[in-house]
């Protein structure tokens, strides 16, 4: 029997970095060696390697993962390991350059990275870093990986959802059903910052939402003719003052986001549906106290997606404030009873695989990723809304398709690691992990548990 549905696949391929990054170590080899090339047995990364004259060549540092062992089997100490000045110099606290390498490894190969010395940093920090995943009530997990039998649906709806059904004497469905819209993701992307190529670089973005069959954010005034081919893919972000100057775009959008720059929510909704009612509105705004308040009156207005951000600026000064704010706006609904009428996305501070699962933990339905995919390109953690001017991030024309495949791999590689988080849990969707907080173990919970209040 032919099954009725496709199973969700992400086409991962080779995709060779345009801006290299430096290695993290330096392998230097020095004039006692007497070829005797233990270290070429000792090591199964290919840093040491035997040309064809019999003799060792030039390490190749960027193959190095810093295990020692060739410095532990040289017989003559002719080996020595040290960390890069250069490779310390990239990113900032938060986009560290561990990080930043990882999310080359992945663009570049679709794999989940593995450390073959093991882990060596802390286990635990701020922000992201406090939150453990707890596989402690697991059911069973999957039987033969997560890409074997038992699917692991990785998708997510968005939109408005339904708190009960209403029929009529005649067992008819009565309630007006909401309309979603379903992505296999947890992950939309956010709009990219302006650069000399941006055009090109929304180019490669809309191509790979539209291959993930997933949404990319593109600010308004920079939405082009070249994108028309991928527009069921893209969220056009329009400022509420503007909303009348756009009105062509709302009209053609699947889904429409508002910039909200003031409190006029319910005015900005009703501009939006009157120009398409078959929109889903998300609103766009930064984190303050009044945010979870604002949230919940987007829920009970009509509003379909709350989408919360918080600048990676501060997330570098402050770790906690994404994690602190995700947590209050969820909890602050839930409160209120009006968290399940609305999707909330998460958007800023996402920096690596294991924070799309946490987020959503926290309470989010689904992250906006923004960052992460522009240090996949050769960013070198910018912020603000531009590029700064010595960021090495450009797309040339020639370019588009290389760009397009290392944000697909980026994902792929995310997802894979979604899923195992997911079969580790014994969970077979994502949807139930949304608000699912007993499912993580929170640093400062249990040091206060094992020593106290501090105060």
């Amino acid at each position: 029997m032919k099954a009725n549905y496709e199973r969700y696949h992400i086409a991962v391929k080779e995709a060779p970095p345009k801006i290299m990054l430096p290695p993290k170590f330096i392998v230097k080899r020095y004039n006692n060696c007497t070829n005797v090339q233990e270290c070429t047995q000792a090591c199964i990364y290919g840093v040491h390697e035997a040309r064809e004259d019999g003799q060792i060549a030039e390490p190749n540092q960027d193959l190095c993962r810093g295990c020692y062992m060739c410095v532990l089997k040289c017989p003559k100490g002719a080996i020595s390991i040290g960390i890069n000045p250069k490779f310390e110099e990239l990113g900032n606290s938060y986009f560290s350059p561990d990080r930043i390498k990882t999310i080359y490894f992945e663009a570049e190969t679709g794999r989940v990275p593995v450390s073959g010395a093991g882990y060596t940093g802390p286990f635990t920090g701020e922000g992201f870093d406090s939150i453990w995943f707890d596989f402690s009530e697991i059911v069973r997990p999957t039987r033969d990986g997560i890409h074997g039998r038992e699917y692991i649906s990785t998708s997510v709806d968005l939109g408005r959802r339904l708190q009960s059904l209403e029929f009529d004497e005649n067992q008819k469905l009565v309630s007006n059903v909401p309309k979603t819209l379903e992505i296999p993701i947890p992950i939309i992307f956010d709009a990219p910052l302006s650069c000399g190529t941006s055009q090109n670089l929304r180019l490669a973005l809309a191509k790979a939402a539209a291959g993930l069959k997933t949404f990319a954010i593109v600010k308004a005034r920079e939405y082009s003719s070249d994108l028309a081919d991928y527009k069921a893919f893209l969220i056009p972000r329009i400022c509420s003052s503007e909303i009348d100057e756009f009105e062509d775009l709302v009209k053609t959008s699947k889904i429409v986001e508002v910039d909200l720059k003031d409190r006029d929510i319910e005015d900005h909704l009703n501009k939006v549906k009157a120009a398409n009612p078959s929109a889903l509105v998300s609103f766009y705004f930064s984190y303050d106290e009044e945010t979870p308040e604002t949230a919940d009156t987007i829920a009970r207005i009509g509003g379909d997606i709350v989408h919360l951000h918080v600048d990676d600026e501060i997330v570098e000064r402050d770790p906690d404030a994404i994690k602190n704010a995700i947590l209050a706006v969820h909890s602050y609904l839930v409160d209120k009873r009006s968290r399940d009428k609305i999707t909330l996305i998460s958007g800023g501070g996402i920096a690596e695989a294991a924070h799309v699962p946490k987020s959503i933990i926290l309470g989010a339905n689904a992250v906006a990723v923004g960052m992460a995919y522009q240090i996949a390109l050769g960013c070198k953690v910018c912020h603000g809304s531009v590029h700064s001017q010595d960021c090495p991030i450009v797309l040339e024309d020639g370019d588009v398709e290389m760009a397009t495949q290392r944000i697909t791999n980026l994902i792929g590689a995310w997802r894979d690691q979604l899923l195992e988080v997911l079969g580790g849990m014994g969970l077979r969707e994502v949807r139930r992990q949304a608000g699912e907080v007993g499912r993580a173990m929170f640093y400062e919970d249990l040091e206060t548990k094992v020593f106290g209040d501090k105060e």
